[in-house]
C-alpha cells in the first residue's frame, strides 16, 4: 500500500543539470516501516508510445545513479505509467520487458501489460 504520495516532486540525476519532475513520487512502506519501495508515476492524457517508455526508464536510471553516488536521497524502485488513452503494442512489450506497471485512467482504472494489480500489491522493488 502507498503510504504517502507528492504531487510533482523532483528528483536529481547524476548526469541532469535540472532535476526531473515526477507526476506522482509515492512511497510504499512495509509492515512495520522496515522498508521503503519508491514509487515513480508518469501520468499522460495521451496514447503511450515506446519513446514515452523509454524516457521514463533513462530518467529512472539517472537517478539511481544519483543516489549510488550521494547526489539525491532515494531511488525509484517501482515505475508506472498511466494513459487516459491507453498504451500502443509497442510499449506495451517494452513496459513489460523493464517490469514497469501501466494503467489505463477513465471512469474505472486498468491495469494492462504483465504487470498487474496483485503484482503491484505484493512487490517491493522493480528492475529496469
Amino acid at each position: 500500500m502507498v503510504t504517502n504520495a507528492k504531487k510533482n516532486d523532483l528528483a536529481r540525476g547524476k548526469i541532469s543539470k535540472r532535476p526531473y519532475e515526477m507526476d506522482v513520487h509515492g512511497i510504499k512502506e512495509s509492515m512495520f516501516g522496515l522498508m521503503k519501495a519508491h514509487l515513480w508515476v508518469e501520468c499522460k492524457a495521451y496514447k503511450i508510445k515506446r519513446v514515452n517508455v523509454t524516457k521514463l526508464v533513462e530518467s529512472a536510471k539517472d537517478v539511481r545513479e544519483a543516489y549510488d553516488n550521494d547526489i539525491e536521497k532515494w531511488e525509484p524502485s517501482m515505475l508506472m505509467l498511466v494513459s487516459s488513452k491507453g498504451f500502443d503494442i509497442d510499449a506495451l512489450g517494452m513496459a513489460n520487458k523493464y517490469e514497469i506497471y501501466c494503467v489505463k485512467a477513465g471512469k474505472t482504472f486498468e491495469f494492462v501489460g504483465k504487470m498487474n494489480r496483485e503484482n503491484f500489491e505484493d512487490r517491493e522493488n522493480s528492475r529496469y
